[in-house]
């Protein structure tokens, strides 16, 4: 996938920016806030769209095999959890996850995406198989979607699904990362996102201006950006029209 992105404002090198109107709507930490939360997501947009991802997951964690509140815990017995069970089968599993509070503000479930996981290795629910009522919503449409026992075993209840559209994906994952999420993660010490190393990120391929008119997916005062399938034909074109 290719990213556009088009500076609409720059700030010239030795100028100084008044920030008493910046500030009045908001505090300091407020602007932190909102810097952190625009970089994370900026940042797994970029790991989303940047790795073969195909499954779609949701985890849970049971109070009665692992401490719901402890996410820093959690994630260190998770990756200690992924390293072995890939040693055991001679894969390696891929992640990127986000956390996510339940209702009662306290205890923590988790939404990412995986690759490097084979679906031999997960069930496919069934009708008449236990599972939640969304899950037996899906599977009554014809949709297919999995539980990976090992994990559940370990930690509690998942649900896995096929990547239908990449694409889609990338962008709706972003959604979980708010304000609410970082006010939360912060009071913890914890982050706001996990990732596998070694994954693949963005590289610059061209700047200048552009010269054309494509049609952004997303435009503010500072900036315009359009996503784009990677393809020879539409390098040749940005080449063409960027100076």
């Amino acid at each position: 996938m290719l990213k556009v992105t088009t500076m609409n404002v720059l700030r010239t090198s030795g100028l100084d920016v008044d920030n008493k109107k910046q500030y009045a709507r908001c505090t300091v930490n407020e602007k932190k806030l909102s810097n952190n939360v625009s970089r994370a997501r900026n940042k797994i947009y970029e790991l989303a769209s940047c790795n073969p991802w195909d499954l779609f997951v949701t985890l849970t964690i049971d109070s009665n095999k692992f401490d719901r509140q402890d996410l820093e815990k959690y994630h260190k017995s998770f990756v200690i959890f992924l390293r072995d069970y890939g040693k055991k089968y001679g894969i390696k599993i891929q992640f990127l996850l986000i956390p996510e509070l339940h209702s009662d503000g306290k205890s923590w479930h988790i939404h990412g995406l995986f690759y490097g996981l084979p679906t031999s290795h997960l069930h496919q629910f069934q009708i008449g198989d236990t599972m939640g009522s969304k899950v037996a919503e899906k599977v009554k449409n014809g949709d297919t979607v999995y539980k990976w026992t090992p994990y559940e075993n370990k930690f509690g209840w998942c649900v896995l699904e096929p990547i239908k559209n990449h694409e889609a994906v990338s962008k709706y994952i972003v959604k979980y990362i708010n304000k609410d999420l970082e006010k939360s993660v912060t009071d913890l010490n914890a982050h706001l996102y996990y990732h596998s190393r070694n994954l693949n990120e963005a590289t610059t391929l061209m700047r200048g201006t552009l010269m054309a008119d494509i049609g952004y997916d997303f435009t503010n005062e500072y900036c315009s950006i359009k996503a784009l399938p990677y393809t020879q034909e539409i390098v040749d074109f940005l080449n063409d029209n960027i100076i």
